[in-house]
């Protein structure tokens, strides 16, 4: 068996899935081949990853309820009991009631304040993203300066290199002569 035909059939294999016929020369082929067994270690490793250890029991006639109640509009939010709705004073009374409703003024006020923090610091990102740009319309490492040519960089380095020979002495000089086309 060819590893371009093992590969195909080894999570079919680690499953359970194949026919003896068909999982004896796959076990021979893994037995020979390295990288097809590392394949098929790192698959079965993989799925361990993936199986469940502990089952959850589901209460009889869950799925009817959860359907049931959605389709009566119920969003799954908490709710106040309704004979506290109708009466404000009551509701006002509880020690939870008031800290409640200014626990979501402050939540709001924040989350308020947090995009408007965002938004600013998207149109200043983009202000100063704007201005370290290059402008102009010809773009050029020079930074302005005056080009040179390759005559007078060569020129340049040779005056360079002269006055290096000229400062060390004459046994640790070596002078290396540049060819010029």
């Amino acid at each position: 068996m060819e590893c371009n035909q093992a590969q195909p059939l080894i999570p079919s294999y680690l499953d359970g899935e194949l026919s003896e016929a068909q999982a004896a020369p796959l076990r021979r082929h893994l037995l020979d081949c390295q990288p097809c067994r590392a394949g098929a270690q790192s698959e079965k490793n993989m799925k361990r990853w993936f199986s469940a250890t502990n089952a959850v029991a589901v209460p009889k006639g869950f799925a009817a309820r959860v359907a049931r109640r959605a389709f009566a509009g119920d969003t799954g939010e908490p709710r106040l009991e309704p004979s506290l709705t109708f009466v404000p004073a009551v509701a006002a009374a509880l020690p939870g009631a008031a800290t409640e409703a200014s626990e979501d003024r402050a939540l709001r006020f924040v989350l308020q304040v947090t995009a408007a923090a965002a938004l600013i610091v998207i149109a200043l990102s983009l202000g100063l993203r704007g201005l370290s740009l290059p402008s102009g319309t010809s773009l050029s490492a020079t930074d302005g300066r005056a080009e040179i040519g390759v005559q007078k960089a060569l020129e340049r380095l040779d005056r360079m290199n002269q006055e290096e020979a000229a400062k060390a002495p004459a046994a640790t000089s070596k002078t290396v002569e540049i060819q010029r086309p």
